[in-house]
């Protein structure tokens, strides 16, 4: 293991991982190397968190905590890989050039002679971010703010890489005592892109740098000729390892790297949330103190499905307009014989899209703030309920699945994931014995890596959405009959009379 050198990419097991020399220094330039000390390390991405976390852990037999010293204030240098070849020229942690912040030390005593160290630690931006407000008007697009924010002194003042995807229209507005985040965050909230009517932006940091992106953006990449869809970085299957026959990771290592050690799927589409939380369906009323006006606007999911951008595509890799969403196309509830008329097509009676009562919101529109040409206000009708639509389906159907770590799949990536249905009668066929609405292309939100420095083991967990189903459903256009038999009218408590 010696022999080999940090960048040479030859994975000999599943798990195998390649790190530098990890270097602390404090406040005061001492600086101390911990690598062989150095027990556990762990690294956290999260597409709803800002910054990349992590804890490192190791032994102090030398009194470091003292004559460094370790205050919980220092700084962390060190940059770890798996060791294979990258596709996109990237593929590890390299805080080298921008170190690490620790912002926390624990220490427990082992021993007379020895104390056990864990240091948390983050990203200097979030210090950065701790320390600043922001008190300032802009006017222009949303996207030319946030890089403002991001790179100037008086915001997150990064020397990181940081990708960004234009967003739609000029505002103008202030940041009043504002932290950085919390301002790039309110964006987000608000944020259209020009590639699609998707308002699903997010502030995050991965291994590659930090971005400023919505959702459509993980599904495809603009190119001169058009949207092309993002290829999958990864393929897993949701197997077993002992199922599978390989239980030694330095037998065929790559098809060890695709078997998940474990597998689960998160309680999903809970139906309460998705109506309540204005999923499937809402309405906004927004009111104009300048004109002295209201509007409704009435959302329903399965309308609006083939409008926008999704996971899931035909076999042909095309974003053809089929409905592959969460709730069928179908009457739901048997009590409400009530029929629509604003379907051409499909049932007469109500899908569950159709309750646009079941979340009203109201949010002001007013036009010709800050004297400005905003004559349409910050047209909230374009992202408010469409938004709620996109966290309400990132959060319907989830999964966690334990993998052997790799350092070149990041939160935002797309993954393959073939997930074994139910019962027997399997023939080798991927279409036949696989999950027909679970397998498929998952988009990953969430990376724990776990690299156990004393065994050169890394293992990662994964936390994977799919805002689709990988068939569609079936439609129904006939009523959903169920008998139900009136046990009678309300009774009072105290007389047995019956109201009316």
């Amino acid at each position: 293991m010696s022999q080999l050198t940090y960048d040479e990419n030859n994975l000999q097991y599943a798990g195998e991982f390649r790190i530098s020399e990890i270097a602390i220094f404090n406040v005061y330039g001492n600086v101390a190397g911990i690598a062989t000390a150095s027990a556990e390390l762990s690294i956290y991405e999260d597409i709803e968190q800002n910054f990349i976390t992590g804890n490192l852990t190791f032994v102090d037999t030398e009194d470091l905590v003292n004559k460094l010293p370790i205050l919980g204030q220092e700084y962390l240098e060190f940059k770890v890989r798996t060791p294979l070849k990258s596709t996109y020229g990237e593929g590890e942690y390299d805080f080298t050039n921008t170190r690490m912040a620790v912002y926390k030390c624990t220490k427990e005593r082992l021993n007379s002679n020895t104390q056990q160290v864990s240091l948390d630690f983050i990203s200097t931006e979030a210090i950065k971010d701790s320390n600043t407000k922001i008190s300032r008007a802009f006017d222009g697009p949303y996207d030319d703010a946030v890089a403002k924010t991001f790179k100037n002194t008086w915001g997150l003042n990064s020397k990181k890489k940081f990708y960004v995807q234009p967003t739609q229209g000029n505002f103008k507005f202030v940041a009043p005592n504002t932290r950085p985040t919390d301002l790039m965050n309110m964006i987000a909230s608000r944020a259209v892109p020009k590639t699609s009517i998707a308002p699903g932006y997010f502030f995050y940091e991965n291994g590659q740098g930090f971005h400023f992106r919505s959702i459509d953006s993980f599904f495809f990449m603009a190119k001169s000729e058009g949207l092309a869809p993002h290829p999958e970085m990864f393929e897993y299957f949701a197997d077993s390892e002992t199922a599978r026959g390989l239980n030694n990771p330095r037998d065929n290592p790559m098809s060890q790297m695709r078997t998940v050690k474990s597998f689960k799927v998160l309680p999903q589409n809970d139906l309460i949330t998705g109506q309540r939380t204005g999923t499937y369906a809402s309405k906004l009323i927004t009111h104009d103190q300048y004109n002295k006006t209201f509007k409704e606007h009435e959302y329903n999911y399965i309308d609006d499905y083939i409008r926008t951008p999704h996971l899931e595509k035909d076999d042909a890799m095309t974003d053809q307009a089929e409905y592959r969403g969460f709730i069928p196309q179908a009457h739901y509830d048997f009590n409400d014989t009530e029929t629509t008329n604003t379907r051409s097509q499909g049932s007469a009676y109500k899908y569950l899209s159709d309750y646009s009562d079941a979340r009203i919101m109201v949010q002001s529109n007013t036009a010709n703030i800050h004297n400005s040409n905003m004559k349409e206000g910050y047209k909230v009708s374009e992202y408010v309920q469409r938004r709620k639509n996109i966290l309400g389906t990132m959060n319907a159907l989830q999964c966690e699945l334990e993998t052997h770590g790799n350092t070149h799949l990041n939160i935002g990536h797309i993954i393959r994931i073939n997930v074994p249905r139910a019962g027997r009668n399997k023939f080798g066929i991927k279409s036949a014995d696989h999950d027909k609405y679970l397998t498929g292309r998952w988009l990953i939100t969430a990376i724990r890596h776990s690299f156990n420095i004393a065994d050169q083991i890394h293992t990662m967990a994964l936390t994977c959405i799919k805002e689709t189903y990988k068939t569609p459903l079936y439609e129904k256009a006939s009523p959903l009959q169920i008998s139900v038999k009136d046990e009678g009218k309300p009774v009072n408590l105290y007389d047995d009379s019956q109201y009316d």
